[in-house]
């Protein structure tokens, strides 16, 4: 299938509405281009009105946080899933006019019942952060919501900290979220946010705190760690994640075991002989 599906018309459509202020009708245009993998447009034509939006309200407006704070709850009130994207990925630029409505809104979408609407309302928690340092004590109060969508949510949010001067303040956030036993919010943690984003990028520092968290004698605390390697960064430095990893080598928990045996077989498709040396050094069982 093409990436987009929006036709020329459509997106002369389109601009005519946003240079017009009439983003009502946008709704339609995109809902009749919706897929049904996830019931809304294509991500790269979703990308595009939300650009031009962007570009129109940076070019002429007078006040750029309180309109696009107008924009994106327009779209927020609206029923449609393309128009809660579209909506939530406006009003997190509004922040500074009213972070009150914004976090509640950010709450509403975050806990969204469409998958992807949800993946949008991470997207907004990291964006806005990264642009409002105050929003910081905010989420951290979040990392006890009640709901695992907004905690998986806060968990994305940590990405907005992924620069070398707020690693701490990053790790601090996510280091209650690592006790989280909830399975959507730990496939998105260990995996992804602390593997694939902060491992990659600073691996010696995520290096630095996984050992330190290591020495947490928590289930969930450890699978996150060992989870961390097996992806990318495993694969990337998969000598300093065997020296992490045999921390748990001796470790009877069964969920903990599972994950170490998940991690190996993922580092062993490229670092077979590594693994093996790794496996009867420390005498792993392959099976459970």
């Amino acid at each position: 299938m093409k990436d987009s599906l929006l036709t020329t018309g459509n997106k002369k459509e389109i601009l005519k509405a946003i240079d017009a202020k009439k983003y009502p009708q946008l709704i339609p245009i995109l809902e009749k281009v919706k897929t049904s993998h996830a019931g809304t447009a294509k991500t790269k034509d979703k990308r595009f009105v939300i650009f031009e939006i962007v570009k129109n309200i940076t070019e002429v407006s007078g006040n750029r946080e309180k309109d696009f704070f107008k924009a994106g709850e327009l779209f927020c009130k609206r029923k449609e899933a393309v128009s809660k994207e579209i909506g939530i990925s406006l009003l997190w630029r509004g922040y500074a006019h009213d972070p009150g409505r914004v976090k509640d809104y950010l709450l509403k979408i975050a806990d969204d019942t469409n998958w992807e609407v949800r993946e949008y309302a991470g997207g907004a928690f990291s964006n806005t952060l990264l642009h409002n340092p105050g929003f910081y004590k905010t989420v951290m109060e979040w990392t006890r919501h009640p709901s695992e969508n907004v905690r998986r949510a806060v968990v994305f949010a940590a990405l907005g900290l992924r620069q070398k001067e707020n690693l701490v303040k990053a790790f601090s956030l996510l280091e209650p979220m690592l006790f989280d036993n909830s399975k959507y919010v730990k496939k998105n943690l260990g995996p992804f946010i602390l593997g694939s984003y902060f491992g990659n990028k600073f691996p010696k520092e995520t290096f630095r705190q996984l050992v330190k968290w290591g020495k947490i004698r928590d289930e969930n605390v450890r699978w996150n760690i060992i989870m961390s390697f097996n992806n990318s960064f495993g694969n990337k430095y998969p000598d300093e994640a065997l020296e992490v990893l045999k921390m748990f080598a001796g470790d009877a928990d069964l969920v903990v075991k599972r994950a170490l045996l998940s991690t190996l077989r993922s580092l062993s498709k490229r670092h077979s002989l590594l693994v093996e040396k790794f496996i009867g050094k420390h005498k792993i069982i392959e099976t459970i």
